[in-house]
């Protein structure tokens, strides 16, 4: 991509001249809106001494877009304080995890770290409860498939007087890949909990070799290994933030969950974007483990089908795997409704609307498209 080389030197405090850019205006604040790092940019240009030649509009539109992030922030950093003091009333205590958790704790600003959402982990019998607390306070849930095994979470979102977003994805597991489910369990986060105080005095989010680890592992287990920039922005400043204590026990907790060949990988390439600074022996833990079965999700061109036949293999026992099948080819009936945008009055169409569901997920993967 044209733009890169300077994403990069603005990123790592490289600050390049605006001719060494090589852009125009527009092509510099597209980019960044489409990288989700117009407010990382406009930290480094307003700090920066070699930034004089700079156009003014891109400043100015940075710094818009900048104060309109910080806003949004405040407004949601008040939302996730009150729904977790609801929460706390009924003996729920939640642990923030991923972007929000990271912009409040890692990054210089909150608005510097964009995130459409905010996750919790949860105490697998406290669903109810917080389902019930969250709808008290305006939310309301999206038709999503369900299952203990298909997916292990929940959404609820509701829109404010403002018109912002504010949705809550409530996990009482890390993943719905089997591999990973319980690679971090409530309990082992809650703890090593740390305090998150600009999100009240209930907020609390993993520990500092916790959030590495997840930092390295979500984008693998989740989304086919993507190169999403502010991914690996995260892993490089987590590793500047921690101390050489906290990645040293990180990556014994990489080769005790059996993850580390995955951490090396991600910290490789954010070390050869960022210049990351990760301490050799750090590097020596995590490439001395072997036969990491979490390493096949590190296979390039991985598929759907691929995931689903991982997933039913290392479930433990033909109940589950049988369970998980039906979860995935049978999703709940208010689900399908919705899907195929029915009222109550088309459950008598459900099978035929299951069968016709299965084809077409059969012929997408045979053409690739799944």
């Amino acid at each position: 991509m044209r733009l890169m080389p300077w994403v990069d030197d603005v990123l790592c405090d490289r600050m390049p001249s605006w001719q060494a850019v090589g852009a125009s205006p527009t092509e510099v604040l597209e980019l960044c809106a489409a990288l989700e790092i117009s407010e990382l940019v406009h930290h480094r240009v307003t700090r920066g001494r070699t930034t004089s030649d700079w156009p003014t509009e891109v400043g100015r539109e940075l710094d818009r877009r900048t104060r309109s992030s910080m806003a949004r922030e405040l407004v949601r950093a008040r939302e996730i304080a009150q729904v977790l003091e609801a929460l706390a009333a009924r003996d729920v205590f939640p642990i923030i995890l991923k972007g929000a958790a990271l912009a409040h704790t890692t990054y210089d600003s909150p608005a510097m770290r964009p995130h459409l959402d905010t996750d919790l982990l949860i105490a697998r019998d406290h669903m109810g409860i917080v389902r019930d607390t969250l709808a008290g306070l305006g939310y309301a849930e999206p038709p999503m498939t369900e299952g203990e095994l298909v997916f292990c979470q929940f959404q609820m979102t509701k829109v404010d007087g403002f018109g912002i977003h504010h949705v809550f994805d409530v996990h009482w597991k890390i993943s719905m890949h089997t591999l990973f489910a319980d690679l971090l369990t409530y309990a082992e986060m809650q703890a090593n909990a740390v305090a998150i105080p600009a999100l009240g005095p209930q907020a609390r989010t993993t520990s500092g070799a916790h959030a590495l680890l997840l930092a390295c592992v979500h984008p693998v287990m989740h989304h086919g290994n993507t190169h999403r920039l502010i991914w690996f922005f995260d892993i490089d400043v987590l590793v500047r933030r921690l101390s050489a204590d906290d990645l040293h026990s990180f990556a014994r907790l990489a080769v005790t969950k059996r993850v580390a060949g995955i951490c090396a990988r991600q910290l490789s390439l954010a070390g050869e974007r960022f210049s990351t600074p990760i301490p050799s022996d750090v590097l020596q833990i995590l490439t001395s483990s072997r036969s990491e079965p979490a390493a096949v999700y590190l296979r390039p061109r991985r598929r759907w089908h691929h995931e689903l036949f991982w997933n039913v293999r290392n479930l433990q026992g033909w109940d589950d795997r049988v369970r998980l099948l039906r979860e995935v080819l049978f999703p709940n009936a208010r689900y399908m409704l919705d899907a195929y945008h029915l009222d109550s009055r088309g459950v008598a169409l459900l099978p035929v609307l299951y069968v016709h569901r299965c084809a077409r997920g059969a012929w997408k993967i045979l053409v690739g498209r799944k």
